[in-house]
């Protein structure tokens, strides 16, 4: 039987297992879309009291344990996960999911009709497998000051909008990568 995963929220003791899930996640998951270098330069800069400066700006961040470790975070501010990591370690175990329904059962609860996340190439296809749909490709600068192309996407969180099975990924997503400078 798996383990089962825990939830909390952000304490100011975590700023140190957070990076370590954050720089993991980048790190090895992003070279699925990006090249190292790139990889390198979204990491730059990164410290522990990168949490809780998030936290302090309003920032909700939900975190994910297994076996009392720190296995992965969300945060969110109002209708936009401002950020997603899972320990690359612990990924394909619904880890990533079970933190984004949390989040989006909240976004609803507060009468938002729209989740919003700005995603990393490498996270696109798990994002549309959730229900979010690309809105458009758009280039962002990385703390190391490269300029990456990622996806805006949003999911329809209205009564009676389609689940997420329902959905397709199609050229829409295509369209907006190449606008975001991202596929050819």
């Amino acid at each position: 039987m798996p383990a089962q995963v825990h939830y909390r929220w952000l304490t100011a003791e975590d700023g140190p297992a957070l990076l370590r899930v954050h720089r993991r996640a980048i790190l090895l998951d992003g070279v699925r879309a990006y090249s190292p270098a790139m990889v390198h330069s979204w990491a730059d800069g990164m410290d522990a009291d990168y949490a809780g400066r998030a936290a302090q700006s309003g920032e909700a961040i939900e975190i994910a344990q297994l076996h009392g470790a720190a296995v992965g975070f969300c945060g969110v501010l109002g209708s936009e996960i401002r950020g997603l990591f899972v320990d690359p370690g612990f990924a394909r175990r619904g880890i990533g999911k079970g933190l984004i329904e949390r989040a989006v059962e909240r976004m609803r609860s507060a009468g938002h009709n729209q989740a919003k996340v700005v995603a990393a190439l490498s996270g696109v296809g798990f994002y549309e497998a959730i229900g979010f749909r690309a809105v458009r490709g758009v280039r962002h600068a990385t703390r190391g000051g490269l300029v990456a192309p990622v996806l805006e996407m949003a999911r329809d969180l209205r009564p009676g909008a389609p689940e997420p099975s329902a959905w397709a990924a199609g050229p829409r997503t295509l369209l907006a990568l190449r606008s975001a400078g991202g596929a050819g």
